[in-house]
């Protein structure tokens, strides 16, 4: 019995080779966006969490009334410059902010500076 493999048994193991290849990659790609999905739903409800726990009387609002609130406070210019200057920051690398250490009785003449 001949066990050698024909071109066109070669040509079609090749192609379902690929296949199996295409499919790995369309499934990662799934498992790739599930995960980005969930990031940003933990995200999401932890950022709402935190403003519900910073300002609970937005509690009550309707969704509309919700969000007529966000764009009269984060459009505002104070809100802006708020932003612009936390993002500028991290933009930056990062360098550790300068520490002062509270002299105690002993030390009242120095100021330490990290």
């Amino acid at each position: 019995m001949n066990t050698r493999k024909t071109t066109a048994d070669k040509i079609e193991a090749a192609k379902l080779l690929r296949q199996q290849a295409d499919n790995e990659v369309k499934r990662l790609l799934q498992v790739e966006r599930a995960e980005e999905r969930k990031k940003r739903n933990h995200r999401i409800c932890k950022r709402g969490g935190l403003l519900e726990k910073l300002l609970p009387d937005i509690i009550p609002l309707s969704d509309e009334q919700f969000q007529v609130f966000l764009e009269k406070v984060m459009l505002s210019e104070s809100a802006r410059r708020t932003l612009d200057g936390i993002t500028a920051q991290v933009a930056e690398p990062t360098t550790p902010p300068a520490v002062e250490v509270t002299p105690t009785i002993e030390e009242e003449s120095e100021v330490v500076t990290f």
